[in-house]
């Protein structure tokens, strides 16, 4: 955990910043090729008009699009004074807050990619749509790594990879495009579930909550099996319109996958860190526990020498400690319900493909 120091006197040009930038640049550098090869809006392959989503329908897609900017800004507030109670660094705190605001990024390449289709949903190759997925793996990359308290080798390898995985969707993407190959988009999905899964675990480790299984249940499992269902039967809006299933098929998607995951991971960190209990905890830890430790860690003061020396403002020591004990059982159970969850929604999602070819 970071002392005070560390948290205001934090330097911004350091090496993790280097770092972090290496890591934008190889991303970046496979958007910018796509922006350069991609037509913004999908080519027509016939010369029948195209059919419109239009009246309630329509105003009910608008809404469950704009809500996001309205439930991101809330998370972004809700977040950063969570973490900050719960004693992150400033770096960490940031990351989440920019990985918060690609998703805001993402929504408003999707809402362009969806005025350019009449608001009938397909899954074309353009640039908007590609925009959609680069920001949103981006944004789940830096939110997850807003959830770490120190940067290891691991995180560092972590980032690494996620850095590349843009680089290869970016360069695949094209190519699904000059193909007209869906297949191509295989590897958004796979990224998108690696980040996620990165994403839950940190905030299992934050949380030490089972219920953050909900998260990638709504975020992947529901998404996921809308968009299958969008896929199925939402046709085809020149030769097969399915106005009905497709509109509704979409909000579903969106209200009760992508929103609902943001809302349940923005809930579960409130309960954590701004709760007055909660917040009692981490008045003790930062003011009884950790400072106490920095001191012997450093040298400074004997260990039996300590109690005149903690920084108690709002806390009384007692000779009853908090249980720390690990619950490994719960730990199991995450990963094994992640697991299924992912497999679940892996299936759903190119099932198809399969029994297509």
């Amino acid at each position: 955990m970071y002392n005070l120091e560390d948290r205001t006197n934090s330097k911004i040009f350091s090496v993790h910043l280097g770092f972090i930038a290496l890591c934008f640049f190889i991303g970046l550098a496979g958007f910018a090729y796509v922006l350069a090869i991609l037509p913004g809006i999908a080519e027509s392959t016939t010369v029948q008009p195209r059919t419109c989503i239009t009246g309630g329908w329509k105003f009910g897609l608008i809404i469950t699009h704009v809500l996001t900017f309205g439930l991101i800004p809330l998370a972004m507030r809700i977040f950063y004074q969570s973490l900050n109670n719960l004693g992150f660094p400033i770096r960490t705190i940031f990351a989440s807050q920019l990985g918060l605001a690609f998703i805001m990024v993402a929504i408003a390449s999707e809402i362009g990619w969806h005025v350019t289709q009449c608001w009938y949903y397909q899954n074309d190759f353009t640039m908007l749509n590609f925009m959609f997925y680069f920001f949103l793996i981006s944004a789940f990359a830096l939110w997850s790594d807003g959830l770490i308290e120190k940067t290891t080798k691991i995180t560092n390898l972590i980032n690494i990879i996620f850095a590349i995985s843009l680089l290869v969707v970016s360069i695949l993407y094209p190519l699904g495009y000059q193909e007209n190959n869906d297949n191509f988009k295989v590897p958004i999905y796979i990224a998108l579930t690696l980040v996620f899964s990165v994403l839950t675990y940190r905030g299992y480790k934050v949380l030490q909550n089972w219920k953050i299984i909900l998260v990638p249940f709504f975020s992947v499992g529901v998404n996921l099996s809308f968009i299958f269902l969008l896929d199925k039967f939402g046709g085809n809006p020149y030769t097969n319109p399915q106005i009905l299933f497709n509109a509704l098929f979409h909000i579903l998607h969106d209200l009760l996958g992508t929103e609902a995951g943001v809302a349940i991971f923005t809930w579960l960190i409130y309960m954590k860190g701004i709760t007055p209990q909660n917040i009692k905890e981490n008045y003790y830890n930062n003011q009884y526990v950790w400072p106490g430790l920095s001191l012997v860690v450093e040298d400074q003061v004997r260990v039996d020498r300590l109690l005149g020396n903690f920084p108690l403002q709002t806390v009384q020591v007692t000779d009853i400690l908090p249980d720390q004990g690990g619950d490994f059982k719960s730990i199991i159970t995450v990963i094994l319900a992640i697991s299924v969850v992912l497999a679940l929604g892996y299936w759903l999602r190119f099932g198809s493909f399969l029994t297509s070819n």
